[in-house]
């Protein structure tokens, strides 16, 4: 079954006093996502160039405080582990450290410390220190299956610097499990177990084989993960969508696709600082042991503060209607990443 990636271009007009009141036609393109159906509005012409950030005021005032995740005080201000769920009381792979989220928003909730280092910018993650904490949080979600199998819905999420509503500027990851999956999760999971009911095939095949037969939106292939811009984003300028091939769940991740997608991380991270953009938040879907429909998956969206006034990228439209506004064509967005993976 092939998978149709729809558009609908209308018009809107105007006297534009920046062209002494001359009339003009700007194109508002609506996109359809093929799956869940979600609507994004692009409207490339009103893309803002951001300027290179200083961050050091940011470090500087989340230093004024005790920092919870430094080696200083991590094992006196962190919660631990009960010694019936993990004996030692937290999870450590190389720097990494795993324990309980103080403030769980689901019944397993933990934390994972990427680093001993306070703030780490985008070009300074190695990809052992990425891959060490994704390891670290699949420790703990394996764990978190034996313990309880009900607990067969798990995501891993990033919030990375303050635009991207991250509370601390030490970098670590948000390890979520739970008897049922979060809302998009859910989604996620939902349509692609719908396409599979009504066609015998795995949405997720049809996607990459139309996706790479169009050559639009398909960056790249590391190892079992393949790269693409999302057709229909939910950031005003990058929105990448990361596939693991035939992998059911996080937790059945080999160690050689770990090692990719930070490998790929990084390529996205450094096309990330070259466009002075900092901030961004990251999800791991997870899909279910035993189940077909759906291929664990990853995807990263771009945060920002824009100039002049520092307004927020998430509005009214996002937060209210549920739409998304776009900036940056994904296929533009796809061509400038694509020589980052060469």
């Amino acid at each position: 079954m092939t998978i149709e990636f729809k558009r609908d271009v209308s018009y809107s007009k105007l006297l534009n006093p920046a062209a002494n009141f001359e009339e003009e036609i700007f194109p508002i393109e609506f996109r359809i996502d093929p799956l869940t159906k979600e609507v994004a509005i692009v409207i490339e012409y009103r893309r803002p160039k951001l300027n290179k950030p200083d961050l050091s005021g940011i470090v500087t005032m989340s230093l004024e405080g005790d920092c919870p995740f430094c080696p200083e005080t991590i094992d006196k201000l962190t919660p631990r582990f009960s010694s019936d769920f993990f004996p030692e009381g937290r999870i450590k792979v190389g720097e990494a450290t795993v324990f309980p989220n103080a403030f769980p928003y689901m019944p397993y909730s933990a934390l994972t410390v990427l680093d001993h280092q306070h703030f780490v910018s985008l070009p300074e993650f190695s990809e052992e220190m990425l891959a060490d904490g994704f390891f670290a949080s699949q420790i703990y979600l394996k764990r978190v299956l034996e313990s309880n199998p009900e607990a067969k819905y798990c995501c891993i999420n990033w919030n990375y610097m303050p635009p991207a509503s991250s509370s601390q500027v030490h970098p670590h990851l948000q390890v979520l499990a739970g008897q049922f999956p979060l809302t998009y999760h859910r989604e996620l999971l939902e349509w692609s177990q719908k396409y599979y009911l009504e066609t015998g095939i795995n949405y997720w095949t049809d996607f990459i084989t139309e996706e790479t037969r169009l050559k639009e939106r398909y960056i790249d292939a590391i190892g079992n993960t393949l790269w693409f811009t999302s057709f229909a984003p939910w950031a005003w300028q990058l929105d990448v969508l990361v596939l693991f091939q035939e992998r059911q769940s996080v937790i059945s991740l080999p160690a050689e696709d770990v090692k990719d997608f930070c490998h790929g991380l990084k390529k996205v991270f450094t096309y990330m600082n070259e466009q002075n953009f900092y901030s961004f938040n990251l999800c791991l879907y997870s899909g279910v042991l035993g189940e077909d429909y759906f291929w664990t998956q990853a995807r990263l969206i771009q945060r920002a503060y824009y100039p002049p006034l520092a307004i927020s990228d998430c509005g009214s439209l996002r937060l209210l209607l549920d739409t998304l506004t776009v900036l940056l064509r994904p296929e533009t967005l796809c061509q400038e990443l694509r020589t980052y993976f060469e």
